[in-house]
């Protein structure tokens, strides 16, 4: 009975643990170091290729901004994401967050073809903005957010915020993009630490954080051992590699 009773706890105890090892992250509990942001620009030159690495697609250009502003007196994050393609303006993007917690309040998107896109979060719904014209959100109509969401728009500058410490950490986080029918948490996990070449000359110490969104898919992201800055992605899918490399 004594090792039955001692079994069942050394069970409870490693599910206590491994259960402790996944940190929630959210735009409520406070987990995210936003003191990590900073204001400025990051270029990232993405484009596919095959899993051999032989064969590489035209590039396109990612141009990514953040800026801290105030509206109606609360203090806010901007991030301004403009995407070209073919030396054409093929997305410009625009979020505006709660400073404090990343909370999304604005998002407008502007795709060439498509037109305006445009959401305002508003008591626990993402809601077509009535006051843009040809709005095209308008015909989504407004979506419930059960859980405080973070954009997963702004994810290139979210990692820099995440509580990494250690390989084999676990985050579910709240990340929600607008083309999506409701929220949900996405795992990643701290998978290793290893120095990336970025040429002949110079590397760069990184933990890699990955994420597997099923059993054919997954993505790799390279973030700097100091400031947590993501320097290189790697997402596999459909026999293909999808690459973003931040351009110095």
């Amino acid at each position: 009975m004594k090792k039955l009773l001692l079994i069942a706890f050394l069970i409870i105890g490693y599910s206590s643990i491994s259960s402790a090892q996944i940190d929630t992250i959210n735009a409520a509990n406070n987990k995210l170091r936003l003191q990590n942001l900073k204001a400025g620009k990051s270029n990232y030159l993405v484009y596919f290729t095959d899993t051999a690495l032989t064969k590489r697609t035209n590039g396109d250009i990612w141009e990514r901004k953040t800026s801290f502003k105030t509206l109606n007196d609360k203090q806010v994050v901007q991030f301004d994401w403009k995407w070209m393609h073919s030396d054409t303006l093929f997305a410009s993007i625009t979020n505006i967050c709660d400073a404090k917690t990343l909370a999304p309040i604005h998002r407008h998107g502007n795709y060439k073809g498509k037109g305006i896109v445009a959401y305002d979060f508003v008591s626990g719904f993402m809601v077509p903005t009535d006051t843009v014209k040809n709005n095209v959100a308008t015909k989504k109509g407004k979506v419930p957010l059960n859980i405080p969401v973070i954009s997963w728009e702004l994810d290139l500058e979210t990692y820099a915020t995440l509580p990494i410490k250690k390989v084999g950490q676990k985050f579910d986080i709240s990340f929600f993009d607008p083309n999506e029918k409701a929220p949900s948490y996405h795992r990643y996990e701290v998978v290793g630490k290893e120095d990336l070449v970025l040429n002949r000359d110079v590397k760069v110490k990184c933990w890699l954080l990955k994420i597997n969104y099923n059993a054919d898919s997954y993505a790799t992201f390279w973030l700097t051992d100091k400031n947590k800055e993501v320097v290189k992605m790697q997402e596999y899918f459909k026999g293909q590699y999808r690459v973003k490399v931040l351009q110095y």
